[in-house]
């Protein structure tokens, strides 16, 4: 069903390949530019969606999936930039990944899904300021002390969280998979 929520989810999926596109043609305040307005829409959806009483599947499946796309488009961009050591965005990217197959997993088993955590959702938010703080000292050379220190400071929070929080779902899955047995 597409409402008002849903259409700004949408709208934060469709600018992850202008995102991309920016980036990589250099254009990296442009990039920084629509990653604000991603990040607002991000904010944006879930208000519309309190306000107006408009939640559907839909919604609830949008909100995650953009959230984890852009991580990974940030990944990319700042892999491309050479902005971070490969490892930790590899680790980034495979936490995204094996908590997938686990909820593919889940679901094969019947289990359709974990409840979000707050440790993953805070993980999340650091990642999603970390990351383009990162894109942002690159953009703007001029302020590039400030932002390299955000960049980094959310980075490290939000592995940090990332990693527990991973723990965390794995846990729970045991958990609610020994029910089932």
């Amino acid at each position: 069903m597409i409402n008002v929520p849903n259409s700004i989810s949408l709208l934060r999926l469709l600018l992850i390949p202008v995102f991309l596109w920016t980036a990589f043609n250099g254009q990296l305040v442009s990039s920084c530019l629509i990653i604000f307005i991603a990040s607002f829409t991000d904010w944006l959806d879930g208000f519309a969606a309190r306000r107006l009483n408009q939640f559907t599947r839909l919604g609830q499946l949008l909100d995650p999936i953009s959230d984890r796309l852009y991580i990974i488009a940030l990944i990319v961009v700042v892999f491309y930039l050479e902005l971070a050591n490969i490892y930790i965005l590899l680790f980034i990217f495979f936490r995204e990944l094996i908590l997938s197959f686990l909820m593919l997993y889940l679901k094969i088993r019947g289990v359709t899904g974990l409840p979000v955590h707050y440790l993953g959702k805070m993980g999340a938010f650091c990642l999603l300021i970390g990351l383009p703080g990162l894109i942002f000292a690159e953009a703007f050379p001029d302020q590039v002390d400030i932002w390299f220190t955000i960049g980094w400071s959310f980075l490290i929070w939000g592995l940090f969280l990332y990693a527990f929080s991973g723990y965390k779902y794995f846990v729970h899955a045991r958990l609610v998979l020994s029910k089932y047995v």
